[in-house]
């Protein structure tokens, strides 16, 4: 169970996790000093206190703090709050995707990681459960992630991707589970993607879940305007089984 920050240690998670998400560079006690407009000193102790319950970390080269997975999952269930996102862009991409005729489920899902990769600049993935088949689209938008300049990280990540094994073992065990899901960090229980996050939703053929989709990002993605594409995305995709069936 995670335990209750007080108002003035919720501030400052959120503000390490907003900007680091944003910069990718741990962030110091003079910025966010700055921010709440509290003393250096102040902030400090207050860092301090977020390290030893586990919210944050100081990276070996940096005096900065990053958000830990503990840090990540706190902000996603107490402090995020998601954003009305403009779908018109993600409206559009499902037009031009699917405004000619679909032939099969496996045409829409291979139309849809290739989608859903375009619109959240992630690896979209879709998978069909019945046949254990994944699709994957955009690996290049994780490689161009600074979490990924360590090339031992990179080639275990890639590793991983072209296997799939792991990735379907993840996805499987969340097949029943209403809604998003978001695995973070070392939640996915494999070390390849200890440095990613994944967040995905069901969608349903002929009024039963048959299967995934969403994306694959570092922990460092957006889950404002993610978590609420996914869904729109995951609904769409459950209607247009819905039409192939009339």
């Amino acid at each position: 169970m995670i335990k209750e920050l007080n108002g003035r240690q919720q501030g400052v998670l959120e503000i390490i996790v907003r900007r680091y998400v944003e910069t990718a560079e741990p962030v110091g006690s003079r910025y966010i000093s700055r921010k709440l407009n509290l003393s250096s000193a102040t902030i400090r102790n207050v860092m301090a206190d977020l390290e030893d319950l586990g919210y944050i970390m100081q990276p070996h080269t940096s005096a900065g703090r990053s958000p830990t997975d503990k840090g990540y999952r706190y902000y996603i269930e107490s402090l995020m709050h998601l954003k009305n996102v403009n779908m018109l862009e993600a409206k559009r991409s499902v037009k031009d995707q699917y405004g000619e005729a679909v032939r099969s489920i496996e045409d829409v899902l291979e139309r849809t990681s290739y989608m859903i990769s375009n619109v959240t600049n992630y690896v979209g993935l879709t998978l069909f459960s019945q046949y254990d088949k994944l699709y994957l689209d955009g690996t290049s938008h994780i490689i161009e992630q600074p979490e990924f300049r360590d090339l031992r990280k990179l080639y275990a990540l890639l590793k991983c991707l072209e296997h799939k094994s792991e990735l379907l073992d993840l996805l499987k065990n969340d097949f029943e589970t209403e809604g998003v899901t978001i695995h973070i960090g070392k939640e996915n229980f494999s070390n390849s993607l200890n440095d990613c996050s994944i967040v995905t939703k069901g969608y349903k053929v002929k009024g039963k879940t048959s299967g995934r989709l969403g994306v694959i990002g570092p922990k460092r993605m957006v889950y404002e305007k993610v978590i609420p594409m996914v869904e729109f995305l995951a609904d769409t995709v459950t209607g247009i089984f819905d039409e192939m069936e009339t």
